[in-house]
């Protein structure tokens, strides 16, 4: 089940729960802990996963680490 699907059925479960015959401090209680997944799985829709994420920062950090003027190539002449 893909997320946004969650989220659909989560809306769903909230227009139940509102509109059902539950006494208010289950109603309450179910509300809000709705929201709060409604919430978790918004924003773990709009994260964008990466399966090689870690290997390009290292490589950037990598290619930080080396500055312009440490690569040069110095010739220390000797007489």
């Amino acid at each position: 089940m893909s997320k946004h699907t969650l989220i659909i059925f989560l809306g769903i479960f909230i227009v139940v729960v509102a509109l059902g015959g539950f006494p208010s401090w289950a109603r309450t209680t179910l509300l809000v802990l709705s929201g709060i997944a409604v919430i978790v799985f918004a924003y773990l829709s709009s994260v964008v996963y990466c399966s090689n994420c870690k290997k390009l920062i290292d490589e950037a950090d990598q290619v930080l680490l080396v500055s312009p003027a440490s690569s040069e190539i110095t010739s220390n002449p000797t007489q």
